[in-house]
């Protein structure tokens, strides 16, 4: 299976990683204190526990602009919305067989609400037009299934933009605002999750953008008796969590932001 820098950083910063290299520095230690063991299961804990992120997330995310009663010329839907490993999964199968029940079918990931808002937006009449990246992963083409999905929403083809290949957000932010500057868009909408539109807003400003920011997944911050109890969603939020804070600190180091 094919492997991305992505994939990379994310095995990295899974949060199980330095708890396994802890375990294993206390289990060669000559001399296992109480205290080394307390630090090892508070990480875990704190790894673990849904209400890590939900705290951290809830200070993380920035306030959306967007106005109802203003018309965007074009709204931006940034990539990474398809679910490239299922293909991956299923691409030694048969088409006739993956669909035999049903044609004209696209498989996306956790990232979809993305492109569901900027169709609803594009549906409502308050933009013009939706640009999509042109992105390719892993021998998979995102953007034939983002135009294939829209053009089923009833999306007139001309109302959709592919605006250059892009592999990540920084690639984006600069497709796009050569796109803006050779049509003359100067009303922009930005979407994406709200995790992840500090660092994309961020990316974009750089760019000399301002866009109207709209964040999707935008999950309340209330916390329940179970975000205190470990699982493995947990450990999945933290690891989300910890790619957007090393990506939004890696493109600040490199002068990105």
């Amino acid at each position: 299976m094919a492997v991305t820098l992505q994939d990379l950083a994310k095995f990295l910063i899974n949060p199980l990683l330095p708890a396994f290299v802890f375990l294993l520095l206390l289990l060669l230690s000559k001399k296992h204190c109480r205290k080394g063991v307390f630090l090892f299961m508070l990480y875990l804990y704190l790894a673990a526990a849904p209400a890590t992120s939900k705290l951290v997330m809830a200070q993380w995310r920035v306030a959306d602009t967007v106005t109802n009663d203003k018309r965007y010329e074009a709204v931006a839907v940034l990539g990474g919305v398809a679910d490239f490993d299922w293909y991956l999964r299923h691409g030694s199968m048969p088409a006739g067989e993956m669909f035999r029940y049903i044609e004209g079918y696209q498989h996306f990931g956790d990232s979809v609400d993305r492109l569901l808002m900027g169709a609803a937006v594009v549906k409502k009449g308050q933009a013009a037009k939706i640009l999509v990246s042109d992105v390719v992963c892993k021998g998979v083409s995102e953007t034939e299934l983002v135009l294939a999905f829209l053009q089923g929403q009833g999306i007139e083809q001309n109302r959709i933009a592919v605006h250059g290949r892009v592999i990540n957000t920084l690639g984006e932010a600069g497709s796009i605002k050569s796109y803006c500057e050779q049509h003359g868009i100067g009303r922009l909408l930005l979407i994406t999750s709200a995790s992840h539109m500090r660092r994309a807003a961020a990316l974009f400003k750089k760019q000399g953008l301002a866009p109207d920011l709209l964040s999707v997944s935008r999950y309340p911050a209330v916390l329940e008796w179970d975000d205190y109890i470990p699982s493995a969603q947990g450990i999945d939020a933290t690891k989300n969590m910890l790619y957007e804070l090393v990506g939004y600190l890696s493109y600040r180091v490199r002068g990105d932001l």
